[in-house]
């Protein structure tokens, strides 16, 4: 069987529990919206392939638990990756001050040279915003 692609792209989502990693990859995926909050037991995978300059790029994307008792089995997944996107909650300080762990565990598991991209969600909840917008770009400057 032929591919159909010129690339793969290994990403992974990784933060908090709740902060709405699976919604984005929902949203990104299957071009929807999912209300009901449903915790990722261990890891989940979509794929989407996308058109960019004249190529096929095939996204693999992965979507890892954000809880502490999974976190032995989603490190595994670093490895490979060539992407890591950082997720933490606009609304839930705490998520944001976790980012530091989360970066600490790509500095132990993934490659050296793996892009990071630190992604402040749930925008959409502004009037309950706890993180401002300069204090993320800052920490995702440094990432």
């Amino acid at each position: 069987m032929a591919k159909t692609y010129d690339y793969l792209f290994k990403l992974l989502l990784i933060g908090d529990s709740g902060v709405g990693k699976t919604c984005l990859l929902f949203r990104f995926s299957e071009d929807a919206f999912n209300t009901t909050f449903i915790s990722t037991i261990g890891i989940d995978f979509k794929i989407r392939t996308v058109d960019l300059d004249g190529k096929r790029i095939k996204l693999q994307i992965w979507d890892t638990a954000g809880q502490e008792r999974f976190r032995t089995i989603t490190t595994a997944y670093y490895r490979g990756a060539m992407g890591i996107m950082l997720v933490y909650d606009i609304t839930n300080e705490k998520s944001f001050d976790n980012i530091r762990n989360w970066i600490r565990n790509i500095e132990e598991n993934a490659s050296a040279d793996v892009e990071r991209m630190v992604l402040g969600n749930k925008c959409d909840m502004n009037d309950q915003r706890q993180v401002s917008k300069e204090r993320g770009e800052k920490v995702g400057g440094a990432c």
